[in-house]
């Protein structure tokens, strides 16, 4: 099959290519609805997931790892593109194109970028946003010197690492997706003036805290309550958080195929990913403990079940127990709190009992308030970990912001959570509208140019319905919520009172609590049951006092308690003390009752809208690129994809639309001053500064010849293939840069390499002349050797067998002389008088005996020369000993100087004065323990490679027999 093109000047070319392998669609002369969803299919086929609309990136979910699409390799190519076409399309593309958008762009709110991702669940928007971010941190560490990067690259790597904490606590296993986020985020990093990452900034929107309580058929819960039971590793960790069986657990045990997966190896790891994460972020081992007995409590606390019928009381008392217990609680408080309120009533206190229903209610809510306050503590503690040390940005800073958002919602029963979910994408799709579509005609109409021809939908009536005073659709839920007599069927009275008959609005036929709204991506039917608790999400008041007098830092934290609150917790902890208990009990509930009056009332739907209108502001203040996100079928398997289902999809995000009007209108708008700076080279000498105006500005581009460009009062308006025709434009001057940096380097490593010749041969001229020297050496060497052996042939026979007599050296030491006298007596030198001498005269004088008292463990005592190479040989270089001679008073030194095996053997003789110097030296040392210590710096002969550096291991038999006569009286006494 094969298609139409058109080229990038915009003129029809007479060239067909094939379907599938058109990168960006825009270039197809006929694109509609068939020929976009072909080519997405045909694409989708070869496992090319991304495709360009324009600007924006579809990417279809491949449901499957594909290889080498995200490793190293394939960052180091979409880096600082500038022609996007030059690599195929890619989630690191869009990330390029912003990061240096960021870099080139003065400070100030144009500099600042944001990435939009949006899809429907399980299209992959999570692992969009995670790629994307990933190739943004990867781009800020090029260029990077160690030194200054070395804190920064800790930084950007617990920003990273981030995610399995997030996901754990914020994603669960849907029938749509196995990895589906139940919140929304929007991520922040924020660079400074060297476009270093200062810090990462989060905020998070809509925690489905219903999950936690009740799951639908074939779905989980969050996945850290999986992640709980697969880090119990022993025992001692279920004892210590009250559980054994996970089948145990109301709350987890609906899904048994969850259950089975738990000691798996996936889950393990998982497991061992959310510790790792913890502790590199920053969170203490006391906190992280404190977040697992909340979990545990979580799960104890829905296992409490309820008897009676007028009146509710507990009938599991050993949960209740264990609930306590992990959430720190008094008992009687908590029992009393899950079963009845206390209140007044014309000055007197009132106690109301709960019904079963109501107590359930009040569990449950109990528990997804626990969840849902914890994972915005989680949120607050990242920021407090990984944000800017300056909470306020600097003039120069800049940001480039991450939304990954819940998409459109449209199941068989929608309720509260739906309405503000689809909402949030209503307002997205009108930021995408306005930046696409009105925003460009409002610049044009602004800037002088011609517009008239571009149209757009508007959704502004179906926005105006939700969000307007007084009478919107949130606010009317708010305004029931504060009744304490409204219910959900006088709530939607009041929605059919104002908005019947309105555009976008629909009454069922029936009587029913229900109403339907015509968004922008189709029809949704609302079921108004359970609207108004869902809006108001309070707890009683006795069920917060009872939890803010927990020992658990971190729970009564979450529910605003203070050091009072602290104090008052290890009350009632003691046994006969419930009196002072119920005293704090009703202090606290006093104090709570306070709060709560004092504080401003707010709603689940007042908060949403409040968080959406200050999200919508931040966005508005940069520059946006979109990633459409696309789910090819409902089964999550690989190479299926199914026409309807995307068709749909593409309805919804409105990517028909954008195609053409990205087509007709001026996608690249850069200001006079940005577009000279950057652009110059092209019209002007590159020493030249020409003016930032429109003359320069159209000068350039008539020099460059581009055509179809408009100049306005401030900007230049470009079509969207205009960059990429520039940039090629642009493309010769890097290269011819790149060409001066060659030459330029190889001139200066040819010189360096002629000073490396030259000295290489000075080098051998010096080798072949210490060569010539030691062959000279050599031969006069053998002359003597053989005049010594023909002297030596010209003895006695007897000669060599006579006693060798000690030196003659007159010793001035009187013990010495003594010595050295009985040595030239009838026996001559031996091995006795060696040890004689070194045990009455050396070990007195301390030689080779360290200051505590034992021998050195250089030392060896009276070894051979043989010996003494056995010991050495298989040691590392700069190895030694140091053995008392055997034929004369005296020392021999051992070396091993390289790896070559050679042991080298130095004398140690004694001056007429009992001094030590190396035999062929001229230095005097005063003790034997002073020449080794000078020699572990010095070298013993100057060619020598290394110097004394490591003590040989010692001798024992020599050193078991010194050892007695060391510690004997008689020793001590002569060593004094």
């Amino acid at each position: 099959v094969y298609t139409h093109t058109t080229s990038t000047s915009g003129s029809s070319v007479m060239a067909f290519v094939k379907v599938g392998e058109t990168d960006n669609l825009t270039l197809l002369e006929n694109l509609n609805e068939e020929s976009l969803l072909k080519e997405l299919q045909v694409r989708y086929d070869k496992n090319t997931i991304y495709t360009y609309v324009g600007e924006i990136l579809v990417a279809v979910n491949p449901f499957r790892v594909i290889d080498g699409l995200y490793e190293l390799q394939t960052s180091k190519l979409y880096v600082d593109l500038g022609d996007r076409s030059l690599q195929p399309p890619h989630v690191f593309a869009v990330a390029d194109v912003a990061y240096h958008a960021m870099l080139r762009t003065s400070p100030g709110p144009s500099a600042n970028q944001v990435c939009v991702i949006s899809g429907e669940s399980g299209a992959g928007k999570t692992e969009s946003a995670k790629l994307f971010m990933k190739h943004v941190i990867y781009l800020s560490t090029l260029g990077q010197t160690s030194t200054a990067s070395h804190g920064v690259h800790g930084l950007e790597e617990k920003i990273v690492q981030l995610n399995p904490l997030l996901e754990s606590w914020g994603n669960a296993q849907t029938l749509m997706n196995d990895n589906s986020s139940r919140f929304g985020k929007f991520v922040q990093l924020r660079f400074n003036e060297n476009h270093h990452i200062e810090g990462a900034l989060m905020s998070d929107y809509l925690l489905e805290k219903s999950r936690v309580v009740n799951q639908g058929r074939g779905e989980r819960n969050f996945h850290v309550f999986y992640l709980f039971f697969a880090g119990l590793f022993d025992e001692d960790k279920k004892e210590q958080f009250s559980v054994d069986d996970p089948e145990e657990h109301r709350y987890i045990n609906s899904n048994e195929e969850a259950l089975d997966e738990i000691s798996s190896p996936k889950i393990q790891e998982m497991y061992r990913e959310l510790d790792y994460c913890m502790d590199i972020v920053g969170f203490s081992r006391e906190q992280q403990d404190q977040m697992w007995s909340l979990i545990a409590g979580v799960l104890h606390t829905g296992d409490i079940e309820f008897g009676g019928e007028e009146e509710a009381y507990v009938v599991s008392d050993d949960e209740v127990t264990k609930c306590a217990t992990q959430l720190g609680l008094v008992i009687d408080h908590i029992i009393a709190a899950l079963t009845c309120s206390q209140t007044e009533l014309r000055g007197e206190k009132v106690e109301i009992k709960y019904k079963i229903e109501k107590a359930a209610d009040v569990r449950d809510a109990m528990a997804k308030a626990l969840y849902g306050k914890c994972f915005r503590w989680i949120v607050n503690q990242v920021n407090t970990l990984l944000g800017p040390k300056q909470p306020k940005p600097r003039p120069n800073d800049k940001n480039i912001g991450i939304l990954d958002i819940f998409g459109f919602e449209c199941f068989d029963i929608n309720s509260f959570e739906q309405l503000l979910i689809n909402l949030a994408n209503e307002r997205l799709q009108q930021f995408f509208n306005d930046h696409i579509f009105k925003m460009e005609l409002d610049e044009y109409a602004k800037e002088g140019i011609d517009g008239n021809a571009i149209t757009y939908e508007d959704n502004s009536d179906v926005l105006d319905m939700f969000m307007t005073k007084p009478r919107g659709i949130i606010f009317l839920c708010d305004e029931e919520a504060r009744f304490p007599k409204a219910t959900d069927d006088t709530l939607v009275e009041k929605l059919h009172q104002h908005f019947q008959g309105r555009k976008g609005y629909e009454k069922p036929r029936s009587n029913e609590a229900k109403f339907s709204i015509n968004h922008y991506a189709g029809q949704v039917e609302y079921v108004a049951d359970g609207f108004l608790d869902k809006n108001r999400d309070t707890l009683p008041v006795d069920l917060i006092s009872c939890l803010r007098l927990s020992d658990n830092d971190l729970v009564r934290s979450l529910f605003g308690g203070d050091n009072e609150d602290k104090k008052a917790a290890k009350v009632g902890k003691k046994k006969r003390d419930k009196i002072n208990a119920k005293k704090s009990l009703r202090k606290s509930m006093k104090k709570a009752r306070k709060d709560l009056d004092s504080a401003k009332k707010s709603t689940v739907g007042a908060d949403f809208k409040k968080s959406l209108i200050e999200l919508m502001e931040e966005m508005s203040h940069a520059s946006p690129h979109f990633i459409r996100c696309i789910k090819p079928n409902h089964s999550k398997q690989p190479s299926i994809f199914q026409s309807d289902l995307v068709t749909k999809q593409l309805r919804y995000c409105g990517m028909l639309e954008t195609t053409r009007i990205r087509k007709e209108g001026y996608a690249y708008r850069p200001t006079f001053k940005d577009f000279v700076d950057r652009y110059k080279v092209l019209g002007y000498p590159f020493s030249s500064t020409p003016p930032a105006n429109a003359a320069a500005s159209s000068h350039i581009l008539t020099k460059a010849g581009i055509q179809g460009w408009q100049v306005g009062k401030t900007k230049v308006f470009l079509r969207y293939f205009h960059q990429d025709e520039l940039n090629k434009k642009f493309l010769p001057f890097p290269l011819a840069a790149c060409k001066f940096q060659k030459i330029v380097r190889g001139f200066i490593a040819r010189a360096e390499v002629r000073t490396l010749r030259a000295a290489a041969a000075a080098e051998a001229k010096d080798i072949a002349k210490m060569i010539a020297s030691a062959e000279s050496f050599i031969l006069e060497a053998n002359d003597v050797m053989h005049a010594l052996i023909d002297e030596d042939n010209a003895r006695p026979a007897d000669f060599f067998n006579k006693k060798v007599k000690a030196s003659s050296i007159k010793y001035k030491d009187p013990k010495m002389k003594k010595i050295a006298k009985k040595a030239q007596g009838k026996q001559g030198f031996n091995r006795k008088a060696s040890v004689k001498w070194f045990r009455e005269v050396e070990m007195a004088k301390g030689a080779g005996i360290s200051s505590a008292g034992k021998f050195q463990d250089w030392f060896h005592g009276v070894i051979s020369r043989v010996r003494a190479e056995e010991l050495l040989g298989n040691k590392e270089p700069g190895t030694f000993l140091v053995r008392v001679a055997e034929s004369r008073f005296g020392y021999s030194l051992s070396h091993k100087v390289n790896d070559s095996d050679r042991i080298k053997h130095y004398m140690i003789n004694q001056t007429e004065e009992g001094q030590y110097i190396v035999v062929g030296n001229k230095k005097i040392f005063p003790s034997l323990n002073e020449l080794v210590q000078y020699h572990h710096v010095h070298k013993i002969v100057t060619g020598d490679p290394v110097c004394l550096e490591n003590p040989c291991g010692q001798v024992l038999s020599f050193f078991f027999f010194l050892k007695k006569r060391l510690h004997s009286p008689s020793s001590s006494s002569s060593s004094s």
